[in-house]
């Protein structure tokens, strides 16, 4: 909130995989914790009236898709990959 009283998007930090069994670890989009879709993150950019959302999302969907090389050079172990690629997997078919 700035010093108007007016909220401002703040910049993402502290973004992790988390493999919990009930999935809620994920931030809440557009009062949508579980399985957030794309929808839902075009509603919240309007509501900040963020620009060229849409654009954004699909450079986001694009370096996704190159995350196993991130992994490998991360050192991210067999296991965790897996469990990521599988979550991945799933967001991906939303």
């Amino acid at each position: 909130m700035n010093a108007a009283g007016e909220w401002k998007l703040a910049p993402a930090y502290d973004l992790t995989f988390s493999n919990s069994s009930h999935g809620m670890h994920n931030p809440m989009v557009a009062r949508e914790g579980k399985a957030p879709e794309e929808q839902h993150l075009l509603e919240l950019a309007n509501t900040f009236e963020m620009k060229h959302s849409k654009t954004i999302i699909n450079e986001v969907k694009s370096a996704i898709s190159d995350w196993e090389i991130y992994a490998k050079d991360s050192d991210v172990s067999n296991d965790s990959k897996k469990l990521i690629n599988k979550a991945l997997t799933e967001i991906g078919k939303r």
